[in-house]
């Protein structure tokens, strides 16, 4: 089942972003691609739709989606589905790209975003991992402690390649920054210890926080 469903995808994205988008979409719904059965099938779809967004030019969403949907729907007897029309594939655009982290799943999305913007961009697989785990330490947080914010990919070229994040929220703020950034805080919650992960991922790091919010502002150098 899983093997039609990156088919599908793979005709609306590049064949990387297509088992990234898959796997993210898998792993919130503790599904493996070995156990989707028929039963799981539509669930799994239902989830890929809005995780595909971030990959697939609008005017070609709706094709996806109705390709994706006849896969739920049985052949005709001697009469097998005809394929999508093949397209050529494409990875994201290398542009400020914004997202909005209100859900786990959101996160998922910004995680796997993150991550393919940096291998568009010619990063090596460490580089692209600690984006990826910086962007999903930020976007947990922000949904544990902030009821959400928006997380901003920026790739830049030059004077240098990197990629820039920009994680934003309009939560009570984090008290005890310093005490955070110097790995001496407890607290009995775990809120901020995300943060110091952050900074040692990160090439720069910037933060601001009070009573109106948190403003991070981090760098990863390809």
């Amino acid at each position: 089942m899983c093997a039609d469903v990156l088919r599908v995808l793979q005709l609306f994205m590049s064949d990387t972003a297509a088992r990234l988008v898959l796997r993210g979409t898998l792993e919130p719904l503790r599904l493996s691609a070995e156990t989707v059965g028929a039963a799981e099938l539509p669930r799994v779809i239902e989830a890929l739709e809005p995780a595909t967004r971030h990959f697939v030019d609008p005017a070609r969403r709706p094709q996806l989606a109705a390709q994706l949907r006849t896969l739920t729907q049985p052949a005709a007897p001697g009469k097998p589905l005809a394929p999508a029309p093949k397209a050529p594939a494409a990875g994201p655009e290398l542009r400020a790209t914004t997202y909005l982290v209100r859900t786990e799943s959101d996160a998922s999305h910004a995680r796997l975003a993150a991550r393919m913007m940096c291998e568009s961009m010619g990063g090596r697989g460490f580089e692209c991992q600690k984006v990826a785990t910086a962007v999903s330490e930020l976007a947990r947080n922000q949904i544990a402690y902030a009821g959400g914010g928006t997380i901003q990919l920026t790739p830049e070229q030059a004077p240098r390649r990197l990629l820039r994040v920009r994680a934003e929220d309009q939560g009570r703020g984090i008290p005890d920054l310093e005490r955070v950034l110097s790995g001496t805080y407890r607290s009995k919650t775990g809120m901020g210890l995300g943060l110091l992960g952050v900074k040692r991922l990160a090439d720069r790091f910037d933060v601001r926080t009070g009573p109106n919010g948190t403003l991070v502002d981090f760098e990863v150098w390809l």
